[in-house]
């Protein structure tokens, strides 16, 4: 057993299955639209930046450091947006666990350990997928759109962005998920 899902166990928690999501296509196809879109965007905006840029330099209306500093800040969100997916899949596929226990659903993504408690009325789906892997939803994320399960892997769905409260969490192209079921039992 890794050593972040030992130090994550409450006395006397025992662990039903643990496992990591099996590698998967950055362009998969139920995402492969956004993703292309986003990097549309991004590219689209980065010629507007350089375009105006230009311009103002060949005007005279900007200083070269001027230029420089509005480059950084406006091309730094298309940026990030852009190299969210491939953070997001070198994050699911590296540095993320999953477990089913006696007590709790865990997910320790990187250093944080989200877990929902296993109850009575739980909501689970599975989403399979033709490779034989596919998603397991728990709580709040059952019937979500699938177009963000890459960030609900990766974030687990909260009431507020700072609270620390999971309500739905997702295990990720995990094998055979449908086989999982049994485990919550």
């Amino acid at each position: 057993m890794e050593t972040r899902l030992k130090e994550a166990l409450w006395e006397g928690e025992e662990v039903r299955w643990s496992g990591r999501p099996k590698p998967f296509e950055l362009m998969e196809q139920s995402f492969k639209s956004s993703i292309l879109l986003t990097w549309a965007v991004s590219a689209c905006v980065l010629a507007a930046v350089l375009y105006l840029l230009v311009t103002s330099l060949a005007s005279g209306t900007r200083t070269i450091g001027d230029a420089f500093i509005l480059a950084i800040i406006t091309l730094f969100l298309p940026a990030i947006l852009s190299a969210r997916p491939i953070m997001d899949k070198k994050c699911l596929e590296e540095k993320t666990i999953y477990a089913i226990t006696n007590f709790r659903i865990i997910a320790i993504v990187k250093d944080e350990v989200m877990y929902l408690p296993i109850g009575k009325g739980m909501k689970v789906a599975v989403e399979q997928q033709a490779d034989g892997c596919g998603n397991l939803r728990f709580g709040e994320l059952v019937g979500k759109p699938s177009k963000k399960s890459r960030a609900h892997a990766v974030l687990g769905l909260r009431s507020s962005d700072e609270s620390r409260d999971v309500q739905g969490l997702l295990f990720y192209h995990v094998d055979q998920p449908d086989q999982l079921m049994r485990y919550l039992a």
